[in-house]
C-alpha cells in the first residue's frame, strides 16, 4: 500500500505536486496551530480578571478586525495578477504590479489612520460595545482601541506580503506566520501578569499589534529584499495608474464578496455583545475554537487550490478544474462528519481542555456550532473552486441576502429564547442560500469545460489578461 501511495505520488503532475506540498504543508503548520489555540483559550481566561472583560477584548479585536476587509480588494487583485506574471517570468509586469499595490494601500493606511485617531476621541466606545465605565473606563478603551486600530493599519499594509506569497503558490508560509502569531500571543499572555482590567485591555492591544506585525514584516523583509524578488523591488518610479487601476478593478468583486461574507461571519460576538452582554461571548468563544478548527484547517489547506485553478484556467486544464473539485467535495464530507463526532465528546474535551475552568455544555449548541463548522468547510471547498474561476456572480447575490436576514433573525431568535445560540442559528440560516446555489453553478459551469463551450474566452479576456473593468461574467 506504501508503495502505491508513493508511486501515485510520483506520478503526479507537477501542478498537482504543488498543491500536494502546500496542502501537507498547511495541515502540519495548522496543526501547530491547533495545538497553540488549545493553551490560549486557558490563558487568557487567567489573564485577564473576569468573562466580561475578556468578552469585551475578543469582542473589540473582532469588530476591529473588519477594517482588513476594506483594502479596495487590491490583495486579491495582485494575487491574481502576479499568478501569472511570475509564472510567466515577466519580472517588469511584477514590478509595477507590486509597485502599484503597494502604494495604493500605503495611501488608504495613512488615510483611514488620520480620520479614525480624530474621530475616536469623538465616540463614547463603552455605548459602542455595551460595556459599564466601572469595568472599563472610556479613557482606557479609546486608549485601546486606537491602540489595536493603527497595529490593524499597519497590517493591512504589510499583508500584502500574503497575496505575493499566494501567487508564488507558498500559502503554507503564510500558515506558519499565523503560528507565530499565535505562539507570540501565548508566550506573552502566560508571562506577563495579570493587572487591573484597563491595564490588561492596553497591553493585550500592543501584545496584538506586535504578535501580528513582527513576522508579516520579516517575511516582507526577506522575499522582497532578499534573492527572490529582488528583481521586483517595489519603487515609487514603478508606480503606473494602469496598473494600480487593473489590480483595484479586478479586486472590486472580491472585496464586495468579503465584506458581505464578513457581515455574516464576523458579526458573532458584536451581536451576542449588543443582544446578549459582553459575559456570554466568552462562552460562545469556547464553542467557537472547538468547532471552527475543522473550518479553519480545512479552509487554509485550501488556500493553494485558488491560485492552482486560476493558473490551470489559464491553460485550459479543465479537467484537473473538475478533478480537484470532485476531491473537495468528499473531503468536505469527511470533514462534516468529524464535526458531528466531536459533538458526543464535548464535554470531555471541554473537560480536559479547560480543566478547572470548564463550562457545563450544552449538546443542542454543540449541534448548532456542528452545524456551522460544516458549512464552513462545505464552504471553504466550493468558493476556492468558484474564486479561482472567477465565478463570484452567487458569492455576491447569496452573501448580500444572507448579510441583510442574518441581524434580523438573531434578533428575534434571541428575543424568542433568550440564549445567545441564536445568533449561530441566525449565521446558519445566513449561509444556506450560497451553499444551495453555488454548488448548482459550478456543476454547470464545469459540464461546460467538458463540451467546450464555456465562456472562458470571455473570462480571460475581462478577469485574467487586462482585468479593465472588473466584472466577472
Amino acid at each position: 500500500m506504501k508503495n502505491k501511495l508513493l508511486l501515485k505520488i510520483k506520478n503526479l503532475s507537477k501542478d498537482d505536486k504543488t498543491v500536494l506540498k502546500h496542502v501537507i504543508g498547511a495541515f502540519l503548520v495548522k496543526g501547530g496551530s491547533l495545538i497553540v489555540s488549545l493553551f490560549t483559550m486557558p490563558a487568557y481566561l487567567a489573564f485577564f480578571n473576569d468573562e466580561i472583560s475578556l468578552g469585551l477584548w475578543f469582542t473589540l479585536l473582532s469588530v476591529l478586525s473588519w477594517v482588513l476587509n476594506f483594502d479596495l480588494g487590491i490583495g486579491n487583485g495582485l494575487r491574481n495578477k502576479l499568478t501569472e506574471t511570475i509564472s510567466q517570468g515577466q519580472e517588469e509586469e511584477t514590478k509595477k504590479y507590486l509597485s502599484s499595490a503597494y502604494i495604493a494601500i500605503g495611501i488608504i493606511c495613512i488615510s483611514l489612520s488620520v480620520v479614525f485617531i480624530i474621530a475616536a476621541n469623538y465616540v463614547n466606545w463603552n455605548v459602542v460595545f455595551n460595556i459599564e465605565n466601572t469595568v472599563v473606563s472610556k479613557k482606557a478603551l479609546t486608549k485601546t482601541i486606537k491602540i489595536v486600530f493603527i497595529g490593524i493599519m499597519l497590517q493591512l499594509f504589510f499583508k500584502l506580503i500574503t497575496s505575493v506569497l499566494y501567487a508564488m503558490q507558498k500559502s503554507s508560509v503564510n500558515n506558519l506566520l499565523s503560528l507565530i502569531t499565535s505562539i507570540i500571543t501565548l508566550i506573552c499572555v502566560l508571562v506577563l501578569p495579570s493587572q487591573s482590567n484597563e491595564q490588561n485591555m492596553i497591553c493585550m492591544a500592543y501584545i496584538h499589534a506586535l504578535a501580528v506585525l513582527l513576522p508579516l514584516v520579516i517575511t516582507t523583509v526577506l522575499l522582497l529584499f532578499g534573492k527572490t524578488l529582488r528583481s521586483s523591488l517595489p519603487s515609487i518610479r514603478a508606480f503606473s495608474f494602469a496598473h494600480a487601476k487593473a489590480v483595484l478593478s479586478l479586486g472590486t468583486t472580491f472585496l464586495f464578496v468579503q465584506v458581505v461574507y464578513m457581515l455574516i461571519m464576523n458579526t458573532n460576538e458584536y451581536l451576542i455583545t449588543l443582544f446578549c452582554g459582553n459575559e456570554w461571548v466568552t462562552e460562545y468563544q469556547i464553542y467557537n475554537k472547538l468547532f471552527s478548527l475543522g473550518g479553519t484547517i480545512f479552509s487554509l489547506a485550501m488556500t493553494p487550490i485558488w491560485s492552482a485553478v486560476t493558473k490551470a484556467l489559464s491553460q485550459k486544464d479543465y479537467h484537473w478544474i473538475k478533478k480537484i473539485y470532485r476531491l473537495l467535495l468528499k473531503l468536505s464530507l469527511c470533514g462534516a462528519l468529524i464535526e458531528l463526532f466531536l459533538v458526543a465528546f464535548l464535554q470531555i474535551f471541554v473537560n480536559i481542555w479547560l480543566g478547572e475552568q470548564a463550562i457545563d455544555v450544552s449538546y443542542l449548541y454543540g449541534v448548532a456550532f456542528a452545524i456551522m463548522g460544516s458549512i464552513l468547510i462545505f464552504n471553504g471547498a466550493i468558493s476556492s473552486i468558484a474564486n479561482g474561476i472567477g465565478k463570484l456572480k452567487p458569492q455576491v447575490i447569496a452573501f448580500t441576502v444572507g448579510a441583510m436576514i442574518k441581524i434580523p433573525i438573531a434578533w428575534l431568535l434571541v428575543r424568542l429564547t433568550g440564549a445567545w445560540v441564536s445568533v449561530v442559528w441566525a449565521n446558519i440560516a445566513a449561509m444556506l442560500f450560497y451553499c444551495i446555489w453555488q454548488p448548482i453553478i459550478l456543476k454547470k459551469e464545469l459540464l461546460q469545460f467538458e463540451k467546450g463551450v464555456s465562456d472562458v474566452t470571455i473570462y480571460e479576456k475581462n478577469f485574467i489578461d487586462n482585468g479593465r473593468d472588473g466584472v466577472v461574467r
